[in-house]
């Protein structure tokens, strides 16, 4: 593997890309002895075709291309998901219940709308918007608020809670469906939400999904955390 000069370490961290990075390189390395039959190949191809709309050979051609991707490359991008899904499968099976037990309200599946807007007296006068005059939350999200949620028309979700900010879960609490928050302050921004759907999680396929998923981006994160405490180059070479 090529070594990454810390030049190029710092480039990324100054696009806000080296946690990314990172993470890619810590999941490569834990997903590289993983095999797939040619069952299971075929299945992460069609998979992947599928959800970029790469009706023929023509346009793969043109995608690989398009995003700098050589034909190895573009194989691993293709079978990545099933190699994690495999990976997952193998490691984190037999926890599955004890932290679904510890963790089910977190696990809990909401659906919100937000608008993130820099002042308070523009966040101020949204509110007065929606609640007294029943403006709609979601036109006036599409048209003010600042953050992603703009391209859903302020719609995020459904996800589950414990993938919320710890400042904002607190406001979508089961109690608060259908409740416009008052505007408040996070990372100098001023933030409207309100609840639009609960569901209480079940024990079901996408739920085990959700914490294998999880239980991955924590076994990551640690890792990140003592590569940089103790080396960062044994990650990148």
């Amino acid at each position: 593997m090529l070594k990454m000069e810390y030049r190029v370490l710092e480039q990324l961290s100054k696009y806000g890309l080296l946690t990314d990075f990172l993470k890619s390189k810590v999941l490569e390395n834990k997903i590289k002895d993983i095999n797939l039959s040619e069952v299971e190949k075929a299945e992460a191809k069609d998979h992947y075709i599928k959800f970029f709309s790469l009706k023929n050979e023509l346009l793969i051609e043109e995608h690989r291309k398009k995003n700098l991707l050589s034909k190895e490359n573009l194989l691993y991008r293709m079978n990545l998901n099933k190699k994690v899904q495999k990976y997952c499968e193998d490691k984190y099976d037999e926890f599955i219940g004890k932290e679904y037990l510890s963790n089910k309200e977190k696990l809990d599946i909401v659906k919100y709308s937000m608008i993130r807007v820099k002042e308070y007296g523009l966040a101020m006068e949204l509110y007065l918007k929606i609640k007294d005059d029943n403006d709609d939350f979601n036109e006036l999200a599409k048209k003010y608020s600042t953050g992603i949620e703009k391209k859903t028309n302020g719609v995020i979700g459904p996800l589950p809670l414990d993938r919320v900010n710890n400042l904002m879960r607190p406001k979508l609490n089961k109690n608060n469906l259908n409740i416009l928050n008052k505007p408040f302050k996070y990372n100098n921004e001023w933030i409207l939400c309100r609840l639009e759907e609960y569901k209480e999680s079940k024990l079901d396929q996408k739920t085990v999904m959700n914490i294998k998923s999880k239980l991955l981006d924590e076994e990551i994160e640690r890792e990140i955390v003592n590569c940089y405490i103790n080396d960062l180059h044994t990650l990148l070479n």
